[in-house]
């Protein structure tokens, strides 16, 4: 039968490796006031590189990354910055209204204000970090058994727009068209067993998944 919906959520977090409860914890990153691209809530994120602004917050689902690298279907960790894990909200001090402001996305360019009582205008971003953590995702094509376990793949392509965007949450799915490869983001582990979305047959099941090893930058390899 068809899935009941074929609408991405981007990454949720769900148990961890060994099925164990997972904590929620959640680290924190500083984001460079004015960014290039904005950043998403369930959207993979890495820290960008010497092209960019190096060791602040990115999201990793676009196409081209804030720091030019290559994001979303294009991510290839042979070249560009390893995901840290899944971003979850940001606090910065809004320059419109000099107001502390939590939100679950910011779009590329927004500016910071001073926040005075760190003298900083960097903002800050929640990030689920633990390399173990397991993700729910919608597959945005038919999955296969051989597929559990295969090389690995990404997310589709961010854009910031409201196709990819709605009240803040990321639309992005698993690129099983796309095809898998070592070098792209997350292992595909099993079905999330969803019972209206586990019609592994056509577009838009629940998976679960990880980041993949080799891509992530707290596997111990980096």
């Amino acid at each position: 039968m068809a899935n009941a919906s074929s609408t991405g959520f981007g990454f949720r977090s769900t148990m961890t490796v060994g099925n164990t409860p997972a904590t929620q914890g959640q680290s924190e990153y500083k984001i460079k006031s004015g960014t290039a691209k904005g950043i998403f809530k369930n959207d993979p994120v890495s820290l960008q590189d010497a092209s960019g602004d190096q060791g602040y917050l990115q999201d990793a689902a676009f196409n081209a990354t804030s720091d030019t690298g290559a994001g979303g279907q294009s991510f290839d960790n042979s070249g560009h910055a390893p995901l840290i894990g899944v971003f979850n909200g940001a606090f910065y001090v809004a320059t419109t209204t000099s107001k502390p402001t939590w939100a679950n996305s910011f779009v590329g360019g927004t500016t910071f204000a001073t926040d005075y009582n760190t003298g900083s205008a960097d903002g800050m971003g929640f990030v689920i970090d633990n390399p173990s953590q397991e993700y729910v995702i919608k597959a945005d094509a038919a999955v296969t058994q051989a597929m559990y376990g295969d090389a690995g793949y990404n997310c589709t392509n961010q854009d910031g727009t409201s196709s990819q965007v709605t009240d803040g949450q990321s639309l992005v799915k698993l690129h099983i068209s796309g095809g898998a490869a070592s070098t792209k983001m997350v292992k595909l582990v099993r079905s999330a067993n969803a019972p209206e979305n586990k019609d592994n047959s056509v577009a838009g099941s629940n998976q679960i998944v990880t980041i993949s090893a080799a891509s992530n930058l707290y596997n111990g390899n980096n």
